[in-house]
């Protein structure tokens, strides 16, 4: 038996496979054993691995832009207010949003206190900065992001 090196041997199955898996979108993972080394190479569909940019408009020119929500800001003391990321995350770049305030997901910044909830956001067709709020206790509670054309 001789002894061929892994892109000899991978090199021209891995071509194949290729071709059979363009050919067969449904087909889900495919493992190729490579020779000699008891472990194998696995092909599939991948999901996209780069970070999303949470921050980046998607969609239509009316898209939503974040920027800033802040919860429990009438309750005294010096706590950190800022949720901004979790609403963009859930809103940047649709047209409209409902967003539901869960204190589980976002914190409690001041246990104890009845906190209400701020956002501002602006509509990537460059109109006036636009405001959603809750009021004390805004957990539990909804605010609407509203950017489709009127």
């Amino acid at each position: 038996m001789t002894r061929t090196s892994i892109k000899e041997t991978v090199g021209p199955l891995l071509a194949i496979v290729l071709l059979m898996a363009c050919a067969s979108p449904a087909a889900a993972q495919i493992s190729i054993p490579v020779p000699g080394s008891g472990g194998s190479i696995q092909i599939g569909p991948q999901q996209d691995q780069r970070s999303p940019d949470q921050y980046r408009y998607q969609g239509g020119a009316v898209s939503i832009r974040v920027l800033g929500a802040a919860y429990g800001r009438n309750c005294a003391g010096n706590v950190t207010t800022n949720v901004t990321d979790d609403l963009a995350r859930q809103c940047q770049g649709r047209d409209y949003c409902v967003y539901r305030i869960d204190a589980r997901q976002i914190g409690d910044p001041r246990p104890g206190c009845a906190k209400d909830y701020h956002a501002r956001y602006m509509c990537r067709d460059g109109g006036n900065e636009r405001y959603a709020s809750a009021n004390a206790e805004a957990s539990g509670q909804s605010v609407v992001l509203d950017c489709r054309r009127q």
